[in-house]
């Protein structure tokens, strides 16, 4: 009886660790996967940067590209530790504004002082006009900006029927192909 007394509370010592234990490795899980999804929908100019080997000098800004879908919502719910600047954004998916286009977000850092105009930003050859932008104008810094400036803004463009977004900012561009986007769940 009393060697009964003593396992029974260290039993269940034990299963509440192995249970806080699994709770965690799962979060962590959600986690890497976010970070994973948003790694592969990413598209990141570096404004004036030249690159240097694995090294990009002189940058002006970072603006990171990122093309929101269905996957990504699902696992930004999942995680639990989604930024609030994106919990922000996705806000936007589904919605009126979004139905038949793709959805977009440009998270930007700036490196030395610059001045954002958000309609010099072009995607397929076409430069966004203020009804693409779905963030109000005045939730995010443009104009002239300084250094260490981190803001995000969302916006659509039509879909592309080959899913290729060529998107640009004055000189510099990149493309994002979104059929090259792993689509699981």
């Amino acid at each position: 009886m009393k060697l009964r007394r003593t396992l029974l509370p260290l039993v269940v010592f034990f299963l509440l660790v192995l249970g806080a234990l699994s709770f965690v490795e799962v979060a962590q899980g959600s986690q890497d996967k976010l970070e994973s999804l948003s790694a592969e929908r990413t598209g990141t100019i570096f404004l004036e940067g030249e690159m240097l080997g694995d090294l990009i000098l002189g940058a002006r800004a970072r603006l990171d590209f990122l093309y929101i879908d269905d996957v990504l919502v699902k696992a930004s719910i999942s995680s639990g530790k989604t930024p609030d600047w994106l919990k922000w954004h996705l806000g936007h998916f589904g919605s009126l504004e979004t139905e038949g286009k793709e959805l977009f977000v440009l998270r930007y850092e700036v490196y030395k002082p610059w001045d954002f105009d958000p309609f010099k930003i072009t995607v397929n050859g076409v430069c966004l006009t203020k009804e693409d932008i779905l963030t109000g104008f005045n939730r995010f810094a443009s104009g002239a900006l300084p250094t260490g400036t981190v803001d995000s803004m969302a916006f659509t463009v039509p879909r592309s029927p080959d899913g290729l977004y060529n998107i640009s900012y004055d000189e510099d561009h990149i493309e994002i192909d979104v059929k090259k986007i792993k689509r699981t769940k």
